[in-house]
């Protein structure tokens, strides 16, 4: 049997654009779990069954609408603090990069919007950030070059 070709934890990154032409994409110091989440929305349909409309229907399903979300927890490290609270406070939305970091994949690209963005400390542990975001738009795919 062939063992799958895995990656480590610290291969998910979350880039974020700088806003600048030409954008570069970066992740922000700190973050040590993160997450990315593809989600439909959905609606149902019950299809009877025309020749007996006593059996049990089945239901047909139709995707409504796409959504794309995320999330980070870590340390909060100080090189990173301007640019999770500034995006925040802005209220805009940056450009976003979701990548596996492995040379046969690509990754996922939209405009992200910060949606939460929590501190937290407890004595004798270190400053915890916990942070939220959710697409604005379109996510697409992009293959690796």
């Amino acid at each position: 049997m062939a063992k799958p070709t895995v990656l480590p934890g610290t291969k998910l990154l979350l880039l974020l654009g700088d806003g600048a032409s030409p954008e570069t994409f970066a992740e922000p110091c700190g973050l040590t779990t993160k997450s990315f989440d593809l989600a439909a929305s959905t609606n149902t349909t019950v299809l009877p069954d025309c020749t007996d409309p006593e059996a049990a229907a089945w239901e047909a399903t139709d995707i409504n609408a796409l959504s794309a979300s995320g999330a980070g927890t870590g340390v909060m490290a100080v090189e990173a603090f301007t640019k999770w609270n500034e995006w925040f406070l802005s209220a805009e939305g940056k450009n976003m990069q979701i990548k596996l970091d492995h040379a046969e994949l690509g990754h996922y690209a939209g405009f992200f919007k910060l949606t939460s963005f929590k501190l937290a400390g407890t004595r004798g542990n270190k400053v915890t950030v916990d942070l939220s975001f959710k697409n604005d738009g379109e996510v697409t795919w992009v293959d690796a070059t």
